[in-house]
């Protein structure tokens, strides 16, 4: 046999019985495992019934599966890498993660147009939110993130914010005057409850089921499920299902981080985050119908009242300053594309 064949057989030999393991340290080799740290601030699901903590696990398996192992994205529950803050964003710009959510309008300061979104009454309900997130919005927002070095790939809801309180209901503008309510860090919140009537506290997320249990606030607002999953309920006998304000998530990621995708990757990428869309948007649903009893077989003495669409009006021209006073920098096309999907 010539020496030549021989030597190319021993090779193809040595390639089989190791499994390919000589190209292990080949820089090409790894090249072809795109590693994604996905930051998050939220709780692990589960055990949490979170809906954004539900589809954010599924996303990062799915990705998995779909690829073949060729993204392996490690996610860091309960912000364990960043809070959603200015470092989280100085990480996700750097590429030191390549993903992250980002809560409401926390970026309002850069992206002034996000503030719309956490406005007073803006949505009708969820299918208006999901039309506005999936079609018109998002390609109002996209060049915008991408501007500041962030791409948008999608906008998930936590869902609509209620209000839970130990003085009452709270339908009507008599109902909120005396009342302390804690808020996120949020001027547009901090004038909204203003114009209701009640006094605002800014207090931090993880401090607020103590304030509520002392009484230094009567109150707070979030989404059913985010109260549940913190136990705010348990600190006061009455929620209110107002859906006066919407709490959502932009789900981002590093631009050069994706745009190194190969094409058929960045494919299985978008594929599966539109997989995975549709399905938060059902457990977001499925969560927000269940949470009520939920709530109710946790503490028997837990009361709800659903605020009429008359109810929903009143206070929906009550707050209408706030709409003036930070909508005005705003441009006519992104209140358009709420209408044009209502």
């Amino acid at each position: 046999m010539d020496k030549k064949v021989f030597f190319v057989w021993v090779f193809l030999f040595i390639l089989a019985i190791t499994g390919g393991a000589l190209t292990a340290g080949d820089p090409a080799f790894a090249a072809d495992t795109y590693h994604i740290k996905f930051n998050y601030d939220g709780p692990k699901s589960p055990p949490s019934m979170h809906p954004l903590s539900q589809a954010i696990g599924m996303f990062g398996k799915k990705l998995e599966e779909n690829s073949g192992g060729r993204f392996k994205v490690d996610i860091y529950w309960g912000g364990s890498l960043y809070k959603d803050d200015n470092t989280q964003y100085s990480a996700l710009r750097s590429n030191v993660i390549q993903m992250c959510e980002v809560s409401g309008g926390r970026m309002g300061g850069e992206i002034p147009e996000t503030f719309l979104m956490e406005f007073p009454f803006v949505f009708d309900s969820m299918e208006h939110v999901y039309r506005f997130f999936d079609k018109e919005g998002k390609n109002l927002f996209e060049p915008l993130y991408l501007k500041k070095g962030y791409k948008l790939i999608g906008f998930w809801p936590y869902g609509f914010q209620n209000f839970v309180s130990s003085k009452g209901f709270l339908a009507k503008k008599e109902d909120f005057k005396g009342v302390k309510l804690r808020i996120r860090p949020s001027k547009i919140v901090a004038a909204q409850m203003e114009n209701l009537g009640a006094s605002a506290q800014v207090i931090p997320y993880m401090e607020t089921y103590n304030a509520l249990q002392l009484k230094v606030v009567d109150g707070a607002e979030c989404p059913l499920s985010v109260i549940q999953a913190v136990k705010w309920h348990e600190t006061g006998d009455y929620i209110t299902i107002s859906r006066h304000s919407l709490l959502f998530a932009a789900m981002l990621v590093n631009p050069k981080f994706y745009d190194s995708l190969p094409a058929d990757l960045r494919k299985i990428f978008d594929d599966t985050f539109k997989e995975v869309t549709e399905v938060e948007h059902k457990i977001q649903e499925e969560v927000e119908y269940k949470m009520p009893w939920i709530m109710m077989s946790e503490r028997p003495s837990l009361q709800f009242k659903w605020l009429t669409e008359k109810e929903r009006s009143g206070l929906k021209e009550i707050v209408k300053p706030v709409w003036n006073t930070f909508g005005k920098d705003i441009s006519k096309e992104f209140y358009d594309a709420i209408e044009k999907s209502r």
